[in-house]
């Protein structure tokens, strides 16, 4: 019942997370620091980058 506490509490933790950043991407939109283009674009590059990790650990 504890780890089952302690999920639920880490799950939401992730949830409030997620929640922070993307107000803080919204912000940044809305006051034209950035683009979506280039959120979007910084986004598929970190995909990219996490995937290319990946390929190289399965290749040890």
């Amino acid at each position: 019942m504890n780890d089952q506490k302690e999920h639920l509490d880490t799950e939401e933790i992730a949830v409030a997370a997620y929640n922070k950043v993307d107000a803080l991407i919204d912000l940044l939109i809305k006051k034209k620091i950035i683009t979506e283009q280039e959120y979007e674009d910084a986004e598929q590059a970190l995909w990219d980058e996490l995937e290319s990790d990946d390929d190289d650990e399965e290749e040890e």
